[in-house]
């Protein structure tokens, strides 16, 4: 997750276009997340 999150990317300078990918991938790794809490009760 850390290697996705968009801050740490915007801080690097990198192109909107990877900003908008590791939102992307940043939600469904925290959407993936929610989902295996949700099945293990947690």
């Amino acid at each position: 997750m850390s290697q996705h999150h968009p801050d740490k990317l915007v801080s690097k300078g990198l192109p909107e276009e990877m900003i908008d990918l590791a939102t992307e991938k940043t939600q469904a790794i925290g959407k993936a997340y929610k989902t295996l809490r949700e099945v293990r009760g947690f």
